[in-house]
């Protein structure tokens, strides 16, 4: 997997992350049918190795500080 579409991925979310209201609606930009998740990772292999990188965690903690109530300052990196 490319890692630039690692990187292509963390700053879509990064700069969605804002104009989201809850964790649920970043996961369905990001992860719901027709999301950029699909169109940057359209095979169960790259999914799988996408998901082992630095970029997914900083995603995951993204969509977390949406969870919690608090919108995380998505300029990090």
């Amino acid at each position: 997997m490319a890692r630039s579409k690692a990187r292509q991925a963390l700053e879509f979310v990064r700069q969605r992350a804002p104009q989201c209201d809850t964790a649920t609606d970043l996961h369905n930009l990001f992860f719901g049918n027709g999301g950029r998740f699909a169109e940057l990772f359209p095979t169960r292999e790259e999914r799988e190795a996408f998901m082992l990188t630095p970029e997914y965690l900083e995603i995951v903690e993204i969509r977390h500080s949406l969870e919690s109530g608090r919108k995380k300052a998505t300029t990090r990196g």
